[in-house]
């Protein structure tokens, strides 16, 4: 049982069961004006155009049998490759800019190194 199923069923208190059914509402209503869509893969996206996350998508899949869990979370491991492949080349084309690294520098420390863990890029400042 997942943390909303339990919120839901009410096994983590009214607080929570109640905070649970007004989530699934909210979904129910941004389902029904259309917000969230459902492709013809079954692939669910956001109001924005993104693919639902796994709290969002399991909280559809309560509400309609229209979404497709498997053909959703592999459009999004896909979006996400995209998106981190299109991070490290601007990261391999721009760099860091002096902001970026001034508020490194000033969260870290001077002299220290920082691994971007996405580029994989080692900054030193």
């Amino acid at each position: 049982m997942t943390r909303f199923e339990q919120e839901l069923s009410g096994a983590l208190g009214e607080f929570w069961k109640k905070e649970a059914e007004k989530g699934l509402a909210r979904v129910r209503v941004e389902f029904e004006a259309g917000q969230i869509t459902i492709d013809e893969a079954g692939v669910a996206k956001n109001r924005i155009g993104r693919v639902l996350m796994d709290d969002m998508l399991e909280k559809l899949l309560m509400i309609t049998d229209k979404a497709n869990a498997e053909a959703t979370k592999a459009a999004r491991n896909a979006e996400v490759s995209e998106s981190i492949k299109a991070y490290k080349e601007f990261r391999e084309r721009e760099g860091y800019s002096e902001e970026e690294k001034r508020e490194m520098r000033a969260a870290f420390g001077p002299g220290t190194k920082v691994v971007d863990i996405l580029s994989g890029q080692t900054i030193a400042f």
